[in-house]
């Protein structure tokens, strides 16, 4: 079996393969920063609008129903959020298929020109993360809504996060075993997951998912720190003008480091799963 280095440093030479593929991909993740940053300020705008309409009640009623609310905002917001959630499974079908080509050990990068197959994809890695994350979500909301004891609520929130590192750890495993055979039912498929796990072995399994993820904190460290000083870099040069400032960062944060570390993700998780089923 590759060791769990190799398998690390396997796939980060992977997205310098096809450099045109991996920015087409960022293309994605560009479009998706900016429409998350214009929310972003729009929200910001409709708090404002709400808190302005809330002072005019001189202490009244703080409440408000939805059709209160400034409307421009509201369905601009909606808009933005729906055209993101449809870019996102674009997304997550184009990893769907750089798992695939892992575990067949393609080494170069999928396409993105068939877009309806890509989204098909999509649909189904979302429906599997839904799916694994759905039960420490509610145990979590529920809590929040209707715990008020501290030491409760604090219980709730312990228990909800163990169940999402347990739905983590299974759920890559999952999505791989889904992949592998391109069907949506084997990743629900527990007891062959488990195998993989175990054939694997959990210790080495759980290994590379954390050193993995270890390298990626790293690397969005250091990213984070390089824009952090651009941003300010530029936001005095250019009057002060912070929206297209970080605009212009959320391009390239898109372009260059959300796409890399999509690919070499993802590229670590079909290696996982080919690495279990020797």
């Amino acid at each position: 079996m590759v060791s769990m280095t190799d398998c690390v440093v396997d796939s980060l030479k992977y997205p310098f393969k096809d450099i045109k593929k991996v920015l087409s991909f960022g293309i994605l993740f560009s479009i998706i920063n900016v429409i998350s940053l214009f929310i972003s300020f729009k929200s910001l705008d409709l708090y404002r609008a709400t808190l302005r309409i809330l002072e005019k009640r001189n202490g009244g009623e703080l409440s408000l129903k939805f059709s209160q609310l400034p409307s421009g905002e509201v369905y601009t917001i909606t808009i933005l959020a729906i055209i993101s959630f449809i870019i996102i499974l674009f997304i997550l079908g184009y990893e769907y298929d750089i798992v695939k080509f892992s575990i067949e050990k393609k080494e170069s990068l999928p396409g993105l020109d068939d877009i309806l197959n890509i989204f098909k994809k999509g649909i189904k890695y979302f429906i599997v993360a839904l799916a694994y994350n759905i039960i420490p979500a509610i145990i979590l909301s529920v809590g929040i809504a209707l715990v008020h004891n501290s030491l409760i609520l604090s219980v709730i929130f312990i228990i909800s996060m163990i169940l999402f590192i347990i739905a983590f750890f299974i759920q890559i495993m999952a999505l791989n075993n889904m992949i592998a055979y391109d069907k949506l039912s084997k990743a629900f498929d527990l007891r062959e997951i488990i195998n993989n796990i175990s054939n694997l072995g959990w210790e080495k399994y759980i290994g590379i998912i954390l050193f993995t993820s270890i390298i990626y904190m790293i690397i969005m460290s250091a990213v984070g720190v390089i824009l952090s000083f651009l941003t300010v870099l530029f936001t005095s040069t250019i009057n002060n003008q912070v929206f297209i400032v970080l605009t212009f960062i959320s391009i390239i944060t898109g372009l260059f480091i959300n796409s890399y570390l999509g690919v070499f993700l993802n590229r670590v998780c079909g290696s996982i799963y080919r690495e279990s089923i020797k």
